[in-house]
């Protein structure tokens, strides 16, 4: 639990840094005037949900692939808590929606390759250093 509430205090920052520097640009470029209430909730739960997909995508038990399914669709939930964060100043049209999931889909796809390729490196290693232990007992 103590590595959780670490994780989501980082990405709660990030998170809530980009959204309100987002909100501040829509400001400027569309001269309206955004509550701050709904970033404040929209940035908490999109922050619970991100550190519980990287926490289920680091399981080092049970099924990889299930793991890695199970990480992106608790992401999936916060594309439409954006809708509610910006309403129709940021979503004018409904394929915004599934442009900011295809993004959320490829960056998911990029940190899947990215443990995997990881993966294969220490799996080397572990196998190398047991062949020369291997070695070492029959000498």
């Amino acid at each position: 639990m103590k590595n959780y509430l670490k994780l989501y205090a980082y990405i709660y920052a990030i998170t809530s840094l980009v959204t309100f520097l987002l909100a501040l640009g829509i400001m400027r470029l569309y001269d309206v005037t955004l509550q701050i209430k709904p970033f404040f909730w929209g940035s908490i739960i999109i922050s619970l949900l991100l550190a519980l997909s990287i926490k289920v995508f680091k399981k080092t038990w049970g099924n990889g692939v299930l793991n890695v399914i199970l990480g992106y669709l608790i992401i999936l939930p916060a594309i439409f808590t954006l809708r509610l964060m910006y309403g129709t100043v940021l979503f004018r049209r409904t394929f915004a929606i599934y442009l900011i999931g295809l993004i959320y889909a490829i960056i998911y796809s990029l940190v899947i390759l990215n443990a995997s390729i990881r993966n294969r490196k220490e799996e080397s290693k572990l196998n190398q250093l047991l062949k020369d232990q291997e070695e070492k007992q029959e000498e």
